[in-house]
């Protein structure tokens, strides 16, 4: 019995402070979460503002690959003799 009280005894302050931080650690748990969503969603928004923006560049950048590739087919052609390749307009 005496053991059982002694236990009780040492275990009872834990629990009651357990109980504390529970509280504290679910308080941060939710603003945490809270600042989870905020930064998502900023995101999330800034994603979607640089989608326009990226897929320009792609169309740009593919066009660039486009054109310089045209020039080197014009160039390799004026290289092998075709005067007209070698015409810049």
């Amino acid at each position: 019995m005496r053991l059982f009280l002694a236990l009780a005894l040492a275990v009872l302050p834990a629990v009651a402070s357990a109980q504390y931080e529970d509280d504290a650690h679910r308080a941060d748990r939710t603003r945490t979460e809270e600042l989870n969503r905020t930064a998502a969603h900023a995101v999330d928004r800034r994603n979607s503002a640089n989608a326009a923006k990226l897929a320009r560049y792609r169309d740009a950048q593919a066009a660039y690959q486009r054109a310089r590739e045209t020039w080197r087919r014009r160039l390799a052609a004026c290289e092998d003799g075709d005067e007209r390749a070698c015409d810049p307009g």
